[in-house]
């Protein structure tokens, strides 16, 4: 019984100990707000507003993420593991993440995961503009 109990208290300790190293790593990563440098111009083509899903093969929610963004303006997927040296200047961690650049290829919105590309497009500002603490990438980027 006590062997039991201590199985049991370990796996628990385990499950806690991933969780909260799961949770700070999300953290880290939707809070990046480090600049980035410009989107290269094959990739925005000149369009107003274009939307740059940076997916990976085996990503179960970066379809339907595409498919929601569709109506809002030109979409354009990378796959970064067939670019990993764009993925890597934009510090792409996990798919999928949606970069809404201009017409000279300035990141004005960075969304990472489904839940915040949701967030965005239900209140039309991400959850860094409500909390008022978002400036535009283009004046850091210069």
């Amino acid at each position: 019984m006590t062997l039991r109990l201590l199985i049991v208290a370990a796996l628990l300790a385990a499950f806690v100990a991933f969780r909260i190293a799961y949770d700070r790593r999300r953290r880290r990563i939707a809070s990046d707000d480090r600049p980035v440098p410009r989107l290269p111009g094959h990739l925005v083509d000149g369009a107003e507003a274009t939307w740059v899903v940076f997916t990976t093969p085996y990503c179960a929610s970066c379809g339907p993420v595409v498919d929601r963004l569709q109506g809002h303006g030109p979409v354009i997927t990378v796959d970064a593991t067939r670019d990993p040296d764009l993925a890597e200047a934009f510090r792409i961690r996990s798919a999928p993440t949606v970069l809404l650049a201009d017409a000279a290829g300035a990141v004005h919105g960075r969304f990472v995961g489904a839940a915040a590309v949701d967030a965005y497009l239900q209140t039309g500002s991400s959850a860094s503009e409500r909390r008022g603490l978002a400036r535009s990438r283009a004046e850091r980027i210069g």
